[in-house]
């Protein structure tokens, strides 16, 4: 049974909307208008959009999903891929592996929910990648373990429990998580008809949120992101990694969309050479060297070598390759997010969010801030930048 996990009440601030913050995973920045999306088009209509989310490198979940809470850059908060190693501890980060994502030491930076409850008010999380962290010794007021086998229904229904809670005890912030669309793109690829029914499974618990709020008079500010898009794969944009170099055991971290690895003594200088200009659809960074574009800075999580294929193509090991197949999925996301099909999505609507507005591209990192606008808390320090989304704020 899945139980949820709430700290200790703190004196609440003078009340003002409450904030929902929603993400589909993987739902890519095109997808809503190449299928019916009807409660899309009512926040569109409603409030503002963007006309890109413009993911952190690297373009996955963990790493999307804790950008967009923070307000930082990777290089800053620390979480630069879904697996990731730090020269401080033997051990591996990965998200399936429930006790490294629990432990503080991964978790930099300040989260939306730690501002909140710093501030007096109260969060509660529903997957939200990162939620599940101690960070600065807390955690969401309410907050759940991952389990994807928890029905969208019964998430919603724990969102409006929280936000109808008696005064002081309600959430003034809520995180919401979805794995769709991200699940059927990669399974069937970008420009499936599956992936088009999974974003239109999307939009309609969008439309029970947005309904469920009003039945219940919750008056409350939402804000629908997504963490990465989709880039479409095919068999022939496969890389084999052991067509270039030999690698040692262990020296392969990572692989698909984006590759870490780290040489054994002695071995780096060689393996760089070999790899550097071997494929024109693979760049290969040394770690002093990744462009500045990526944000990772001098992160020491940063592998030796960093491998970014173009959005499209896979660097694999030959073990990875199945029989009679590319031994990928049809679609994947996590490469050099400049690229358009790892673009998502920024709708917002409610009282304190313009009406009818179309924003430019924003970037992930611009999100935070206005999070604590509209809570009306103090930001801790973060990279977004205010001139990019300052315009769903309404006028007063």
């Amino acid at each position: 049974m899945l139980v949820a996990c709430q700290s200790a009440a703190r004196p609440a601030p003078a009340a003002s909307a409450p904030l929902v913050l929603v993400s589909f995973d993987g739902f890519r920045w095109d997808y809503a208008a190449r299928t019916e999306t009807p409660n899309f088009d009512r926040l569109a209509r409603d409030g503002v959009r963007a006309e890109r989310l413009i993911p952190a490198f690297s373009s996955k979940t963990f790493t999307g999903h804790y950008t967009l809470a923070t307000g930082l850059y990777p290089g800053h908060h620390g979480i630069i891929s879904n697996t990731m190693r730090d020269p401080a501890w033997p051990e591996v980060f990965r998200l399936s592996d429930r006790r490294e994502v629990e432990k503080e030491r991964w978790w930099g930076g300040e989260p939306i929910w730690v501002t909140a409850k710093r501030q007096g008010l109260r969060a509660g999380s529903y997957f939200w990648p990162g939620s599940e962290g101690l960070v600065h010794g807390a955690r969401p007021d309410w907050w759940h373990p991952y389990d994807a086998a928890v029905a969208w229904d019964v998430r919603l229904a724990a969102a409006f429990d929280w936000l109808t809670q008696p005064a002081p005890g309600r959430a003034s912030f809520v995180a919401l998580y979805f794995e769709e669309p991200n699940d059927a793109g990669h399974t069937y690829g970008p420009g499936a008809s599956e992936t088009m029914a999974a974003t239109r499974r999307a939009d309609a618990i969008l439309g029970q949120l947005l309904d469920g709020l009003a039945t219940r008079g919750v008056s409350a500010n939402v804000i629908v992101v997504s963490d990465h898009g989709m880039a479409q794969n095919d068999a022939s944009r496969v890389i084999v990694l052991d067509d270039l170099v030999s690698l040692l055991p262990g020296e392969l971290l990572e692989h698909g969309a984006l590759a870490q690895i780290y040489p054994q003594a002695g071995r780096e200088a060689h393996i760089a050479r070999a790899l550097e200009g071997a494929h024109p659809e693979l760049a290969v960074y040394r770690r002093e060297a990744v462009p500045a574009h990526l944000h990772l800075f001098d992160n020491p999580r940063v592998p030796p070598i960093l491998l970014v294929p173009t959005a499209g193509w896979e660097v694999v090991p030959r073990s990875a390759m199945s029989e009679g197949g590319p031994g990928v999925a049809a679609g994947d996301h996590g490469t050099d997010p400049s690229h358009p099909d790892m673009h998502g999505i920024f709708y917002a609507a409610g009282p304190d969010i313009s009406a009818g507005r179309v924003l430019g591209a924003v970037e992930q990192v611009d999100v935070y801030a206005l999070m604590c606008r509209l809570l009306g808390i103090e930001p801790a320090p973060n990279d977004g930048v205010w001139q990019r989304i300052a315009g769903a704020v309404a006028a007063r």
